[in-house]
């Protein structure tokens, strides 16, 4: 089955004004007999994409068209199944309402108009979109409530055989029907469900199993890849014969292009464009993503284009992107963030609680400490200044990122809240998660990681099962990882990290994942309109 491009929604004339619902879907995986239902943006899997340009105002009316089945909301609990919200992941736009506000939420059959206007000399790049009520962001996110975001490039202002390429989006998205069940009991939802999915885990293009591309021989395309997974790690792209040339990541271009890559490791949330071409006729490229195919590229007997080499191109980078590398961080501004388990400099996220503070025009450091958990940080994108190596290079724009070093960023203009969070979102919605703020004079203060006996000594019993459950999981994921690594043939394969959880059940035991869940007919779409809640 070819591959099919999401359905998109443009703006025109300075705005996208559109109206995105949170509704229950039911849906056919292309490609497979695998019947998917859950709880989808506008009824898609994945969502349409909204194409948008710098300096445009984007106006949603979010609609949650869900019904309240009573699930309450439990903090730092899998909870709050059919609250929902709307997160533009990766716009350097406010995080105070109306516009990227995530710590407000929308109740079943409520509405609220988000509304964002991108700077001027916002970044072009490939964003996305989808909920994030901090409680049920694994459930919703992690059952297919998504959609891409482009940020359009002006005509003539990227390399002609940037611009000429065939735009190719891929939304991957991953799936494990054992894992994903354990976060559904958890949630007390019965809702969810797929029927005929094949064991372990597995990766959808734009909602389609192994989907093909074709292409004539030697023709670039820009792949744009979004990488959506609740629960595992890195991607681990490869196009094995095909040559990959990378053009951006986290939508944001960077500085030496081409780079070529044998591989790309895109962590959870991540995005990367991607230049890619393969040069025999009448041949299938196997696309790989956690060590499995997950599509194909297909050239044509055509022959091949007569395509040459990229040329090397530096973009104009926005007074939010200004190189940090050689410039220290003002005073009092430069901060250690810690995660560990389901914590955040070992405590869980308090909406009460600001873990640090900065102001407008003050350079900001963060020494990150994070190990495998995905660093992911809202409004403002962040430069890697030391520590990185390999695919996230020194120099590197990101806005999600895994691993230790060092990252600066200057608030330029937003101020008020920014999220921070592990964007295994298993981790997200049990607590890994804090607030900064940004003031527009001031100082800045650190909130340094607390001491983590007092820590457990001050916790309720429920904080401290958790972390003892998150401790566990990650020792158990840890020690198979091991093992498989030890099985593999070949050293140069992808790390296929063990698909173990353990989650606590409505009765807050702890019970294993084998039981599958079935496809419920119970749930239709409210209609009505209330006045929405914080």
């Amino acid at each position: 089955m070819s591959l099919t491009q999401p359905q998109a929604i443009f703006s025109a004339n300075g705005t996208l004004q559109t109206t995105i619902s949170l509704e229950y879907g039911t849906v056919n995986i292309g490609n497979s007999n695998m019947e998917l239902r859950s709880r989808l943006l506008n009824g898609g899997f994945p969502g349409h994409t909204l194409r948008i340009k710098p300096g445009d105002t984007l106006k949603i009316d979010f609609e949650n068209n869900l019904e309240s089945q009573g699930l309450g909301y439990v903090h730092n609990q899998y909870s709050a199944a059919d609250e929902s919200n709307l997160h533009f992941h990766g716009l350097h736009v406010s995080g105070e309402l109306p516009s990227d506000d995530v710590t407000y939420f929308v109740e079943p059959g409520e509405f609220y108009n988000y509304t964002t206007t991108l700077p001027d000399d916002h970044m072009p790049g490939t964003f996305w979109m989808h909920p994030h009520r901090h409680g049920s962001t694994t459930l919703q996110v992690g059952g297919g409530a998504l959609s891409a975001i482009i940020v359009e490039d002006e005509p003539g202002s990227l390399p002609q055989q940037v611009e000429d390429a065939t735009e190719i989006i891929l939304v991957a998205h991953y799936m494990n029907i054992g894992e994903f069940a354990a976060i559904t009991r958890a949630s007390s939802d019965p809702l969810f469900g797929m029927t005929n999915t094949p064991p372990g885990d597995f990766i959808t293009i734009n909602g389609q199993l192994n989907p093909t591309i074709s292409t004539r021989a030697g023709e670039w395309m820009r792949f744009r890849v979004i990488w959506n997974n609740f629960f595992e790690g890195s991607l681990d792209m490869r196009i094995d014969g095909c040559e990959m040339q990378l053009l951006a990541k986290d939508g944001i271009y960077i500085r030496d292009f081409p780079r070529s890559i044998g591989f790309a490791p895109i962590v959870p949330g991540g995005r990367a464009d991607i230049m890619v071409r393969c040069l025999e006729p009448s041949r299938t490229y196997d696309i790989t993503g956690l060590g499995s195919p997950m599509a194909s590229i297909v050239t044509t007997s055509d022959s091949a284009v007569g395509s040459s080499k990229l040329e090397p191109w530096v973009p104009d980078y926005p007074e939010y992107l200004t190189d940090l590398r050689g410039v220290a961080a003002s005073p009092g501004c430069g901060c250690t963030t810690q995660m560990f388990g389901t914590l955040v400099n070992n405590m869980p996220y308090a909406t009460n609680q600001i873990l640090h503070t900065s102001y407008i025009g003050a350079v900001v450091e963060r020494t990150l400490d994070v190990d495998d958990h995905p660093y992911h940080q809202h409004v403002y994108p962040y430069q890697l200044v030391s520590g990185f190596d390999g695919y996230d290079q020194v120099g590197d724009w990101h806005d999600t990122v895994m691993g230790n070093g060092v990252i600066r960023y200057v608030p330029t203009e937003y101020t008020g809240k920014i999220m921070v969070h592990c964007h295994k979102l298993i981790h997200e919605d049990l607590g890994m998660m804090a607030i900064e703020n940004v003031t527009s004079t001031g100082t800045c203060t650190c909130t340094a990681p607390a001491d983590f006996t007092a820590a457990i000594a001050g916790g309720s019993v429920a904080l401290v099962s958790v972390i003892a459950l998150a401790v566990y999981c990650c020792i158990r994921r840890r020690r198979r990882r091991r093992q498989r690594e030890a099985s593999e043939e070949e050293t140069d394969a992808p790390d296929n990290k063990s698909r173990a959880l353990v989650a606590e059940d409505s009765n807050g035991t702890t019970e294993s994942n084998d039981v599958e869940p079935q496809i419920s007919t119970k749930g239709s779409v409210s209609s009505g309109f209330k006045t929405p809640h914080l």
